[in-house]
């Protein structure tokens, strides 16, 4: 009896332990983690991440996880067991993380095996693409800043049959029941001029708080499986049937419903903060001509779109620009009527006291340095201001404390008897070049110096981030830092704390190029890519961004994209640009050098047979400068030390900058013949009253060419942080 006793026993243990086994079999999942590591990721809300987390093992409490750290590069790729919901060892890693740099989307691989796929970032990136695929397990989004790329967060979830869990507007449970439920998301519809269908209805419209636009609002059309969300500057548009609901909510706003008439086309929201029992307004209206545009820079811009009015006052008569300002605009007060930087625009978003306002000369941005009385007054059409975040959010996130917009008589339309530049081919005046000729070096960083007292560059990239936040709006700081980096061989750390450039000032075009520039310097081509790009976005009619960026293309390597992009230069084709005349020369000189390289491979059908002839120069000098205004004189040295300077200064070049300005482009070029055999030097020279600004310095790149054109043909490339000379510098010399 005894025996059968312990059989039994026996038995029941082991269908005991095998139901065990098969439970914890099917409990068990794998989980890939990508961990956004980027600058933008600093000051997230990582506790509710960490609740999210801690919800998501309670419910899975084995789980293998694969936590991948990546920002420009990927930084961590480690396998953590979780047993028994306790995910402790995975919270220390996490909290380990630096964030720097800038993300670079390529990284992910959407391919792994795993049940799911978590992506924890906020989705801004401006280095690589998501490479999306129909195999990837499904991706779940999870953001917890309120500044997101939503449409790409939403997206990424939504074809991979995930869903985008936004902790800044559900909890941890509601996330973690979304997955467990398989809950599906809706799906987005974003309408553009060139997927519009005549045969649909749309509503479109802008929706604010009363003083600013509201983006990222998500708008659902009741009982159906679509929406969309805002864009930047408030509006929407998307596609309904007479009765249809439109359903707008955000977080910390009261949600607001519309019922679609057959006659409404427009409907305009004002959404209330959710700690009040204010009422939403819906404004309704039928045709477009109701809804009143006004002159935004260049552009007509919906009025209800920018929350406040835009001020603004033409010029008839030759004016002072700053007195302008102070008596014809509200709430604009002058310190110094000379300078920008004595200028302030009340603002209703101001907390710690006004700034400086971002200043556009016909859409082309110019800092806030800009001294006033450079500018000819002769050739100031109108000048407007516009305040506040939702007039700014036209122009980004840099005019947060007002914009004055400057257009100019030219800045319309140059006509075509227009004048072309003088031909740099004419006799310039020599002098005699008195002073010793030393080539010099750029000046040593103190932040440099800092780094070589360290044992390691472990420790030099720690005193790095100690000092980063104290130099969040230190450009040269930036710059300066990567350099010491790069040029020992760090190109992971230089690449990291360069690409912060894109992260701080995404839509300051005058820091890109900087960023660009030094990109292309360390022969990142794929990365200067991908911010010349970034330019385009930002500012589509600057002219000289184009050529830019069908010259990277040609460095990249990525030939036939380079001769695409300059035949639509060359007989413009791109509708954003009315002229490239000032560029004319450059652009004959640059197309005409890829061509020279082509092979049978390349289409270069329908081209201008007179870009197939290269010409042959001693020598050929490529300036360009990373913002829209800088002074600079370069003297050009021969063996006799004989030098001609060749100027761009408004005391001698004023009509030349007020073109450069008008046709937004930011370089020129110089041809010298017939010259002398021997050593070669140049030497940049600042006007006198120049004044520095280290934290916001200007660049200028230079490209000298020698035997242009010839099989002896070389080239230097030359970068100079103008604010970093002292008077002058001999910074290169060269055989002839």
């Amino acid at each position: 009896m005894g025996k059968y006793i312990i059989i039994i026993v026996t038995l029941l243990c082991s269908v005991n332990l095998a139901a065990n086994h098969l439970i914890t079999n099917e409990e068990s999942k794998k989980l890939t983690i990508y961990w956004d590591a980027s600058f933008s990721q600093k000051d997230k809300n990582i506790a509710k991440e960490f609740q999210f987390l801690e919800a998501f093992f309670k419910v899975y409490p084995n789980t293998t996880v694969n936590l991948v750290v990546v920002n420009s590069k990927a930084l961590a790729n480690e396998n953590v067991e979780i047993k028994s919901a306790d995910w402790s060892t995975l919270k220390q890693k996490i909290n380990t993380i630096q964030y720097d740099g800038t993300l670079d989307l390529s990284l992910v691989n959407t391919k792994v095996k795993a049940d799911f796929l978590f992506f924890f970032t906020d989705g801004k990136s401006y280095f690589g693409e998501l490479e999306r695929n129909l195999y990837s397990p499904k991706i779940y989004t999870i953001s917890s800043t309120p500044d997101i790329n939503k449409k790409f967060l939403h997206e990424t979830s939504f074809f991979s049959l995930g869903y985008h869990i936004d902790l800044q507007q559900m909890d941890a449970d509601s996330g973690v029941k979304a997955i467990k439920e398989n809950k599906r998301m809706i799906r987005l519809e974003f309408v553009t001029n060139e997927n519009t269908n005549s045969q649909k209805k749309y509503i479109e419209g802008i929706v604010t708080d009363g003083t600013d636009v509201l983006p990222n609002v998500n708008i659902v059309v009741e009982g159906k499986n679509r929406g969309t969300i805002t864009d930047q500057n408030g509006g929407y548009k998307i596609t309904v049937d007479p009765g249809d609901v439109l359903i707008f909510s955000s977080a910390d706003k009261e949600k607001v419903t519309a019922k679609i008439s057959p006659e409404d086309n427009f409907v305009d929201i004002k959404m209330t903060d959710n700690v009040n029992n204010l009422d939403a307004v819906i404004i309704k209206s039928k045709v477009e001509k109701e809804r009143e545009k006004v002159y935004v820079g260049l552009r007509k811009e919906d009025k209800n779109a920018l929350g406040y009015s835009v001020q603004s006052t033409d010029v008839d008569d030759p004016i002072n620009l700053g007195q302008a300002l102070a008596g014809k605009f509200a709430g604009v007060k002058i310190l110094d009527q000379s300078n920008l930087n004595n200028i302030r625009i009340r603002t209703q978003k101001t907390i710690l006291g006004d700034s400086e306002p971002q200043v556009y000369i016909d859409d082309v941005p110019v800092g806030d340095q800009l001294d006033l009385r450079l500018l000819d007054s002769y050739n100031i059409k109108s000048v407007r201001v516009l305040k506040g975040f939702a007039a700014t959010n036209l122009y980004g996130s840099v005019g947060v404390n007002g914009i004055i917009l400057i257009t100019t008589k030219g800045g319309k339309r140059i006509t075509d008897d227009y004048k072309e530049d003088k031909s740099k081919e004419e006799k310039i005046p020599t002098k005699v070049f008195t002073a010793p000729l030393i080539v010099s070096n750029a000046p040593i960083s103190n932040f440099v110096t800092l780094f070589k007292k360290e044992s390691d560059y472990d420790k030099a990239y720690e005193v790095y981030l100690r000092m980063r936040d104290f130099n969040k709006d230190n450009v040269t700081f930036f710059v300066e830092c990567a350099d010491y980096f790069f040029d020992n061989n760090q190109q992971d750390k230089g690449i990291l704390i360069l690409s912060n450039l894109i992260e701080l000032f995404p839509n300051n075009t005058s820091v890109l190029k900087i960023l660009a520039f030094n990109l292309e310097k360390r022969e990142l081509f794929d990365h200067a890519r991908k911010t010349y790009q970034r330019i385009v976005d930002v500012s589509p009619l600057m002219s000289q961004a184009y050529l830019d960026l069908a010259n990277n293309y040609a460095s990249e390597k990525q030939y036939q994209k380079s001769v695409d992009l300059f035949k639509k230069i060359t007989k413009n084709k791109i509708s954003e640009i009315e002229s490239f005349r000032g560029l004319k020369s450059q652009i004959e000189n640059d197309f005409k050098h890829l061509l020279s390289k082509r092979n049978q491979k390349w289409r270069t059908n329908h081209i201008d047979q007179k870009y197939f002839t290269l010409p042959k120069y001693d020598l050929r000098v490529v300036t360009e400068w990373s913002h829209p205004i800088v002074e600079f004189e370069m003297q050009y040295i021969d063996p006799k030390k004989q030098y001609a300077v060749l100027s761009h200064t408004m005391e001698k070049d004023k009509e030349t900058i007020n073109r450069e300005l008008a046709s937004k482009y930011t370089s020129d070029e110089y041809i010298i013949t017939n010259t002398d055999k021997g050593d070669w030097y140049l030497n940049i020279k600042l006007p006198n009253n120049y004044k520095p600004n280290i934290k916001a310095p200007k660049f200028l790149k230079v490209k000298l060419y020698t035997k242009f054109g010839t099989p002896q043909e070389k080239l230097q490339t030359h970068l100079i942080n103008i604010d970093r000379i002292v008077k002058n510098r001999i910074f290169t010399s060269f055989k002839l």
